[in-house]
């Protein structure tokens, strides 16, 4: 059972501009996710394992598309439960 499957309520990581680290993010190319900081980031195939790993960092970092559709990393400031429309 993943951390997502046992409980709808999990906190995750938000960015400056509102968004969060969701199970969206997979890079299209790949299909995996990338968290940490430019020159050191790390891929993942399963949300669960990208999100313990970014709950181990000092500031969380992740890769997620901006406006224009360019993969670029953001920060987290917070941490708040996972939006319901995230929620599987």
């Amino acid at each position: 059972m993943t951390m997502t499957q046992k409980s709808s309520a999990i906190l995750v990581p938000f960015a400056a501009d509102g968004s969060c680290f969701n199970s969206t993010l997979r890079y299209p190319e790949t299909g995996a996710y990338t968290v940490g900081e430019n020159g050191k980031e790390i891929t993942f195939d399963s949300f669960d394992a990208a999100l313990e790993h970014i709950m181990m960092m000092y500031t969380p970092r992740w890769r997620r598309p901006n406006a224009l559709g360019e993969w670029e990393i953001v920060s987290a400031v917070r941490w708040e439960l996972l939006p319901k429309k995230y929620r599987h």
